[in-house]
């Protein structure tokens, strides 16, 4: 028998095959363990009692849900999730106020608290809240920064400012003027200047088109942060438009993240056009409008009406740009047929991580450091 083939029947059979002769990669052992871990809370809703597992003593639930969409690729993490939230009753258990008490919150946490709509349980209400605003807050002071640092206009090299952030930092002129400080080993700097920036005279129309298709969990935990972030930044007027088969304009709620992420509810189907023929009706100057979509690019509806609908933007001089759903390490998941042709059309598309979006939408916008 083949050696691999081996590997792959001790991984089905489970710790009761530890006699097969083979050996696991470091890899296999951890999905050995994901899917031993999914093995032992079968039993245990079936009546058995067995040690370590999912039970609710030792609450790795999350972990769990995690290593598995890490480990194995993205059919088989479906079933395996399917299983545990569906058959054997992990949703029930998340959505008991004592086990969230239990519970750390996370980015991974509040993913499957989101992927289940718990936040729509009136009993978990508080605790869901909670735990979103535990979270949101920790990815404000991890993104914060960033979109600051890019988006706040071009430096002015005319003019000073009494804001010293380092990006503004005017090396050639603070040079200058300490020179007569030399003592012929060093300069003493008295005084440090810095750039002051130009707003523009128009600011920029972001339209944040977020699918809230049942498989976009985080993403939408992190575009809800991104426009929280955006709203307080004076070169930016923020649209939030969230879909699936239905639009919903988010925009009076995008300054505060956890009243956006409680408006959602993650499931159905996906119109991509639908949602971006909604988005047209809210541009004003096409030239500086721009939707940013992020979706896995898998229309629900024709094909042929999501790319007129992107063709007609496009030509009216709005700029499209598309962001790519990406697994919790990264990976990018999305329509390749659609993409490419959405690329054909000159939406531009890419998979990145929220942090270099920042970069990714000051290059559009024509804001340079």
């Amino acid at each position: 028998m083949d050696y691999s083939l081996k590997q792959r029947w001790r991984l089905v059979l489970g710790r009761y095959a530890e006699s097969l002769d083979n050996q696991l990669t470091p890899q296999q052992q951890q999905q050995d363990k994901v899917l031993d871990g999914l093995f032992q809370l079968g039993l245990e809703q079936r009546g058995f009692h067995l040690s370590g597992g999912l039970g609710a003593s030792e609450l790795p639930i999350i972990e769990w849900l995690d290593s598995a969409e890490r480990l194995f690729p993205k059919s088989v993490n479906d079933t395996l999730q399917h299983q545990a939230l569906e058959q054997f009753n992990v949703t029930e258990l998340l959505q008991q106020p004592k086990v969230l008490d239990n519970i750390s919150p996370s980015m991974g946490l509040l993913k499957q608290l989101m992927s289940i709509n718990a936040h729509t349980n009136p009993k978990l209400a508080q605790q869901v809240q909670q735990i979103i605003r535990s979270v949101v807050d920790e990815l404000f002071k991890q993104l914060q920064p960033r979109f600051n640092n890019k988006l706040s206009g071009r430096l002015n090299r005319q003019a000073h400012s009494p804001q010293k952030r380092l990006a503004n930092l005017d090396w050639h002129t603070s040079i200058r003027k300490n020179l007569k400080h030399f003592d012929g080993e060093r300069v003493r700097f008295e005084r440090i200047y810095f750039h002051s920036r130009q707003q523009p005279q128009l600011p920029w129309h972001v339209i944040l088109c977020i699918d809230q298709s049942g498989s976009m969990s985080a993403s939408m935990i992190y575009s809800a942060v991104i426009a929280g972030i955006l709203t307080r930044l004076p070169t930016v007027k923020l649209s939030l438009v969230v879909f699936d088969t239905q639009v919903v304009d988010l925009s009076v709620q995008a300054d505060d993240p956890v009243k956006v992420l409680l408006a959602t509810q993650l499931g159905g189907g996906t119109l991509i056009a639908k949602a971006w023929q909604y988005c047209q009706q809210l541009v004003e100057t096409p030239a500086r409008t721009v939707i940013a979509t992020v979706s896995d690019f898998c229309e629900g509806g024709p094909e042929r009406a999501m790319y007129q609908q992107a063709q007609q933007l496009i030509d009216s001089g709005v700029k499209m740009l598309g962001m790519t759903a990406l697994s919790p390490e990264s990976v990018p998941f999305y329509d390749s047929n659609a993409t490419a042709q959405l690329s054909r059309l000159n939406m531009q598309i890419a998979s990145l991580t929220p942090d270099h979006f920042a970069n990714w939408l000051a290059k559009t916008m024509g804001f340079q450091q």
